[in-house]
């Protein structure tokens, strides 16, 4: 009984990572969080001192 219990258990994280997977997919939200994240890591790219001009 308590091996049903954890296949259940792991069928339904599995079964919810996938629909979060899908739903990162449909809405583009990788794309639209890298977006948002540009900003400030360019500000913090272009803050950095360096040794030498490019």
């Amino acid at each position: 009984m308590n091996d049903m219990k954890a296949l259940l258990i792991i069928l339904i994280v599995l079964l919810a990572l996938f629909a979060l997977t899908v739903l990162i997919y449909w809405f583009n939200l990788d794309t639209k969080i890298v977006k948002a994240l540009e900003k400030p890591m360019m500000r913090h790219y272009d803050g950095i001192k360096r040794d030498h001009r490019l």
